[in-house]
């Protein structure tokens, strides 16, 4: 009786626990990492925490282990060349998320299963799973980067960068209810006479307070020529993607530019997360994601002419960590790039595929190419010729920044399309 009234106990518990998740975000998309020898397998986020599940998995003896950026010397005596593993764990208790490139940092709570001051001995071959405790993120914020600390000569870190999760947004109260005004009770006068009190007196009606009304936000810009920075006269296309009022297949609707200033205006009535997109005759379009919330947002699109030697970075390209088969959220982009070659039947494009510094050289130059390929073969499946688009890789060797910190290696990481013949 007592091990059924325990165990009972148990599953209450536990299901307390779990019901306390608000969200959890199974394999989560990470666009890159440090240390190839550990994974994220979750995340749950509750009131209180963001918990991230992880797992360390340690080479097989004989296997190469980590990628070290350096040579590590071989004691004498060694046979065959190959070292005992001396891979050892932990998990420094000054790690931090960081969101929307350092906006905000949350601190590190504890750790279960690896310890945060002593490194602990991994056998070759071993796998360890563990969970690491940060604060909670606030709500909104999508993606983020755990750093953990900073590689020395004994040890390499466990950081990530751009870990996507699901995390909304808390929904607004659009209107409030107005509360009710006491009644007024009328004042009594004591008893001077048994059986007479003094006359009741009747309170005035009191006049209904307005409910707020809701704001109209606005969305505004310019739509500019990207080379001579002139207005131009485009068509903007708007559609909402998410919010509290989506039902997730809301219709598209347009404005055009004013001309000759080239503004536009956007009057917005229900918030949430909206696609714009900005598109004119002989030139490429170009989008953006808009999160509308209690002030309007301006927004200038510039675009590209379609000409030969004009070059632009197709922005909503996305592959997954470390691979190079496209995900779905790249097809709108690609379809779009297809739907303009197709217009243009004597268009020859060349795609450039780039990528950060992290990681070996020639892995990196092989992984762009790839992704470029990858990209044609889509196009090509869309019925363009084969024979209109080059593809190049160049890895890390083009970067547009110093590759050093966390907000500039997602730059490096890109697929740039030249235009080699109109």
């Amino acid at each position: 009786m007592k091990f059924r009234l325990f165990t009972l106990l148990l599953f209450l518990t536990v299901s307390g626990l779990r019901a306390q998740v608000q969200f959890t975000t199974e394999s989560p998309r990470v666009d890159d990492i440090n240390d190839r020898d550990v994974t994220i397998k979750r995340v749950e986020l509750t009131a209180q925490y963001t918990i991230i599940y992880m797992k360390f998995e340690a080479k097989p003896a004989g296997s190469q282990g980590r990628s070290w950026p350096f040579s590590i010397p071989l004691p004498d005596g060694v046979q065959g060349g190959q070292l005992q593993s001396t891979n050892t764990i932990s998990f420094q208790p000054t790690s931090r998320l960081y969101v929307n490139q350092g906006e905000r940092s949350y601190k590190f709570i504890r750790a279960e299963n690896i310890p945060a001051e002593a490194r602990r001995r991994v056998q070759p071959g071993e796998r360890v799973d563990f969970v690491a405790y940060f604060e909670r993120i606030d709500p909104g914020y999508t993606t983020f980067d755990l750093f953990e600390c900073k590689d020395s000569r004994n040890f390499v870190c466990f950081n990530f960068w751009g870990v996507h999760i699901i995390n909304p947004r808390k929904k607004e109260q659009y209107s409030q209810r107005t509360p009710k005004a006491p009644t007024p009770q009328p004042r009594s006068t004591p008893r001077t006479t048994p059986g007479v009190g003094a006359p009741v007196e009747t309170p005035k009606p009191t006049e209904p307070v307005p409910a707020p009304q809701e704001t109209t936000i606005v969305i505004n810009g310019i739509t500019r020529d990207a080379k001579t920075k002139q207005p131009i006269v485009a068509t903007v296309t708007y559609r909402l993607l998410s919010g509290a009022e989506a039902s997730g297949d809301d219709p598209a609707d347009s404005v055009k530019s004013v001309n000759p200033t080239g503004k536009y205006q956007i009057s917005i009535d229900r918030r949430g997360v909206y696609a714009v997109t900005a598109t004119a005759k002989g030139y490429f379009s170009q989008s953006d994601t808009l999160v509308t919330n209690r002030v309007d947002i301006a927004r200038n699109f510039d675009l590209v002419p379609i000409e030969a030697g004009a070059k632009i970075t197709l922005k909503n390209i996305y592959f997954n960590m470390s691979k190079y088969d496209l995900k779905p959220e790249s097809f709108p982009e690609l379809d779009r790039l297809a739907t303009v070659m197709q217009s243009n039947p004597s268009m020859q494009i060349r795609l450039e595929g780039h990528t950060d510094t992290v990681g070996e050289f020639d892995a990196n130059v092989e992984l762009s190419r790839n992704r470029v390929n990858e990209v044609k073969r889509y196009l090509v499946n869309k019925g363009i010729s084969a024979s209109r688009i080059e593809t190049v890789g160049y890895g890390p060797s083009r970067p547009i920044n110093t590759n050093k910190s966390l907000k500039e290696r997602p730059e490096n990481r890109r697929v740039e399309m030249v235009i080699v013949k109109v």
